[in-house]
């Protein structure tokens, strides 16, 4: 028997025109409202004009933070806070993707703690007093921080990626509309995809969950992004596509399919990220195929059923299927424009190893070896 607990209290809104509804929404939690974004690009494209609007007609004063880079910096954070707390700031609204709103999490979990950001993520034991509530309007489809509860910071010293949830920094609302998604580049929508898929992946080999319901829910989503994303590539205009593939990323990643996860490939991937500048979906999706090379012996039949039901993959034996479900899943890669090696001579294989530790757990622990050997396939 699997025991688990489960809640998904954000409010969705998804479609056409949703980001009108910010300001009533946004509104309930207070007055004084921190909108916080990436750049001014926003205002430039429009979005930003009109929450603001929106904002101020539904009787909020809005002051805008501006500056959010990809992996929640914690510098930008601390000095955030500063502003949060001078201002009498009474709830947050994030423009952006999951760095965005991840920093507005950050944030709002900060303000209500005595000690610093880092201490706050780094204690097992250290928890907000209290947490400033969050609106998100969605515009980079991928990490689901729009309706999880899990944040990741990046330590400015030493780039290291720290995560941690906190559950009262679960946006209240999230706006979904796949027209706002329209200018994110080719490159951006097959790493936010691959990140989508990776998030599923992660749970479906978390051998303890032992659910036929859930494993179907899980399998039918990889399936949708491996058939979605090259199509949203080919055709990026067609909402109808973004829209499906903006709602996958949500529901991967939200306990909607059940929680638990292995997510040893994420805790690599935050390494690559730290050393090399990858973004986080494209150092994924290295990891995941060198990941089911090394691990594949430790459950052929899991991996078997895997490469079969999400890969359309068949064979005559366990090892024929995963060789060439390998293989399929390399080629998708290639085909939505993703590397599947990193630069040559940054790092040793031992330097990046020692890094990355031992991670994973709900399928296998990783052991140094896993971990030495799994590098080795992409890492030249």
């Amino acid at each position: 028997m699997y025991n688990f607990n489960m809640s998904i209290p954000t409010e969705l809104y998804f479609g056409e025109d949703v980001e009108l509804k910010a300001g009533d929404l946004m509104r309930q939690y207070g007055s004084k409202i921190l909108m916080i974004y990436g750049s001014s690009r926003i205002f430039d494209e429009g979005l930003g004009g009109c929450l603001v609007d929106s904002l101020q007609k539904a009787g909020c004063t809005v002051v805008c933070r501006s500056g959010v880079r990809p992996n929640a910096e914690i510098d930008f954070v601390e000095q955030t806070i500063e502003i949060v707390r001078k201002e009498g700031i009474e709830g947050i609204l994030a423009v952006g993707g999951g760095s965005v709103i991840d920093t507005a999490k950050a944030v709002s979990a900060g303000s209500g703690y005595r000690g610093s950001v880092l201490e706050l993520y780094e204690d097992p034991k250290a928890v907000p007093e209290k947490c400033l509530p969050i609106g998100a309007v969605v515009t980079m489809p991928a990490s689901a921080s729009e309706s999880n509860e899990m944040s990741v910071v990046s330590d400015s010293m030493t780039g290291r990626k720290i995560a941690k949830p906190f559950k009262e920094t679960r946006p209240k609302f999230a706006l979904l509309n796949p027209a706002l998604t329209l200018t994110i580049s080719k490159f951006q929508t097959a790493s936010g995809g691959f990140d989508i898929f990776s998030h599923a992946f992660e749970r479906y080999f978390d051998l303890t969950r032992s659910s036929r319901l859930l494993d179907g829910l899980t399998e039918s989503l990889m399936q949708t992004v491996v058939d979605l994303l090259p199509a949203v590539l080919e055709d990026p205009e067609n909402l109808q596509l973004r829209g499906e593939l903006m709602l996958a990323a949500t529901v991967a990643h939200n306990d909607m399919l059940g929680p638990g996860g292995d997510f040893a490939c994420h805790e690599i991937s935050h390494v690559l990220t730290e050393k090399y500048g990858i973004a986080h979906g494209s150092a994924l999706a290295m990891i995941l195929p060198a990941w089911c090379r090394r691990m594949s012996c430790a459950s052929p039949e899991r991996f078997c059923r895997f490469f079969e039901k999400v890969w359309g993959v068949t064979g005559s034996s366990w090892d024929e299927i995963i060789d060439n479900g390998i293989g399929e899943m390399e080629s998708f890669i290639s085909k939505i424009g993703l590397p599947l090696t990193v630069p040559k001579g940054l790092y040793t294989i031992e330097e990046l190893a020692e890094a990355i530790g031992r991670p994973g757990g709900a399928f296998a622990r990783l052991t140094e070896k896993d971990v030495e050997a799994i590098l080795r396939t992409f890492v030249a």
